[in-house]
């Protein structure tokens, strides 16, 4: 008897079928067939893409290198050590502002930080501090010692050179 060839249609067809077979008997939702390029309904992607969207989903502001020190404080009044850049954002995670204290003299990459936040520049006299884009552009320069305790909007900011 000459073997007959399933056609790949026909294989995705009994794949979609049989995984209806197993759904209903498992009483879960029926498999969508594979030659499907956007993803299924009810797929992790578009949920995740559903909540992000209604913003259930949030990320905790982050910086790498590591910080001096990492707190939490509410509102615009916080203190910032002598010879330190102290950053502040919202973090949605807490709602509450979270500050990272910049000593150490390096470029620091910002993650998740965005919307309203202020900085104490508290460095030497006279050091200055650079906020970059996300092209690398310095977009603010900071003389020490100054402020933007209110307003400041970090949606720009990509990167902070404390020094």
């Amino acid at each position: 008897m000459p073997r007959t060839q399933l056609k790949p249609r026909k294989l995705v067809g009994l794949v979609a079928g049989a995984g209806l077979v197993l759904t209903t008997l498992l009483g879960a939702a029926p498999v969508q067939a594979a030659d499907s390029a956007s993803p299924a309904v009810g797929s992790t992607e578009q949920q995740v893409g559903a909540h992000a969207e209604a913003g259930v989903l949030a990320n905790s502001p982050g910086i790498s290198p590591a910080a001096e020190r990492v707190r939490y404080v509410s509102g615009n009044n916080y203190s910032c050590p002598t010879g330190r850049l102290c950053a502040r954002v919202w973090d949605p995670t807490r709602n509450t502002y979270k500050v990272f204290d910049l000593y150490y003299c390096k470029t620091y990459s910002l993650s998740y930080w965005g919307g309203r936040g202020g900085f104490y520049n508290y460095q030497t006299d006279g050091t200055a501090a650079k906020f970059y884009n996300s092209r690398g552009a310095v977009v603010h320069t900071s003389i020490a010692r100054s402020t933007a305790n209110s307003g400041w909007n970090w949606d720009p900011i990509w990167k902070i050179k404390n020094c």
